[in-house]
């Protein structure tokens, strides 16, 4: 007989140990450990303005594991912090740190969904302010709110349109480098 506490230590130490090819990136989701190719130049254009344009007293990083549980450790395209909360020795930033998180989302199949609804759900559980989703499959882009335990549309627009991040940040992102994927 499994019991769950023998799963998750097993999904753990799985993670842990996870070696990838060159070429590949994963995630821990819902207790599934989730491994992509690593993405194309438009997906990864959002991610390096955010890194570029974030202002002190913030730090944004790309692709940095969020620990949010023993089952959930996703990693965003990117995250934001206060720069004075970031560990210097840890792998994954504790959720408890992360004001914003953002996600792009990939052309791959299945991608859609684990951004607009399984990240959404994870992030929201761990109390993250701000989760901002980009779609260069349409060219648009998404901010949501956290406000009474859910989040909520703060705003939406396309690209070529500067992106309102919402307090606790209270600074807007360019998106004119922006580009959709190709039809």
């Amino acid at each position: 007989m499994t019991y769950a506490g023998d799963e998750e230590r097993e999904i753990q130490r799985l993670w842990n140990e996870l070696e990838l090819p060159s070429g590949a990136w994963a995630e821990l989701l819902d207790s599934q450990i989730v491994m992509q190719a690593n993405p194309t130049h438009l997906h990864d254009v959002p991610g390096r303005v955010f890194v570029r344009t974030v202002p002190e007293p913030f730090e944004a990083f790309s692709e940095r594991g969020i620990e949010i549980g023993p089952s959930d450790r996703p990693r965003p395209d990117v995250a934001i912090a206060l720069a004075a909360d970031i560990p210097e020795d840890v792998r994954d930033w504790p959720a408890s740190i992360v004001l914003a998180v953002v996600e792009t989302v990939s052309a791959g199949r299945g991608a859609a969904q684990r951004d607009y609804e399984t990240k959404r759900d994870a992030y929201q559980r761990a109390g993250i302010p701000v989760y901002v989703i980009v779609d260069p499959r349409d060219g648009t882009w998404l901010v949501l709110q956290l406000t009474d335990g859910g989040y909520r549309e703060h705003a939406k627009g396309a690209f070529g349109q500067p992106i309102p991040l919402p307090a606790p940040l209270g600074f807007p992102i360019p998106t004119v480098a922006f580009h959709p994927y190709p039809a």
